[in-house]
């Protein structure tokens, strides 16, 4: 894919386009890994954070459909189903207009956030509630001013087309 140029794109206070909340807390001595279906999720960078599935009860769900930072870490993932947190550090963004929450423009959010937010957090210089609130990152806008939601569809779609083209190219082939 070309390079994206963002000169044209206009700031936004991540608590404009987000509601935020901090994560529920289930530490990982009080799980049974591969107990059940629900994704424990933690701020590791592999795997979408995911460590293993387990049997969480309801009140420690966080609601999917969302994208998950881990607090210490920084760590971004896309959370598609309700998920069991391993820390309270970890804060959950769900899209204010829940019309455009698809995982393509969670997707592409993710890499606007990661760029933004990158150079500011690591695990010495945690992320809190209370920080991103403050904070503000770049998004491609309409003539109008607002997101470009509709761009950052069909870039993601592209994106994700293109990669599994590409690992489809890494099946192998039966003789």
């Amino acid at each position: 894919m070309a390079k994206i140029n963002t000169d044209s794109w206009t700031a936004f206070k991540l608590s404009d386009i987000f509601f935020m909340s901090n994560t529920k807390s289930i530490v990982q001595k009080s799980i049974i890994p591969d107990s059940g279906t629900i994704p424990y999720v933690t701020a590791q960078a592999g795997n979408n954070g995911i460590l293993t599935y387990i049997d969480c009860p309801s009140e420690w769900l966080d609601s999917g459909n969302c994208i998950m930072i881990g607090g210490k870490t920084l760590t971004f993932s896309y959370q598609a189903v309700s998920f069991c947190s391993n820390d309270s550090h970890n804060i959950a963004l769900y899209l204010k207009d829940s019309t455009k929450a698809t995982e393509p423009i969670y997707l592409f959010l993710i890499a606007a956030l990661r760029a933004a937010l990158s150079q500011k957090y690591s695990w010495g210089d945690s992320i809190s509630m209370k920080r991103i609130k403050s904070e503000s990152f770049y998004l491609p806008t309409t003539k109008s001013g607002s997101p470009d939601w509709e761009y950052m569809n069909l870039y993601m779609k592209k994106v994700l087309a293109s990669a599994k083209d590409h690992l489809d190219c890494l099946l192998p082939i039966s003789i």
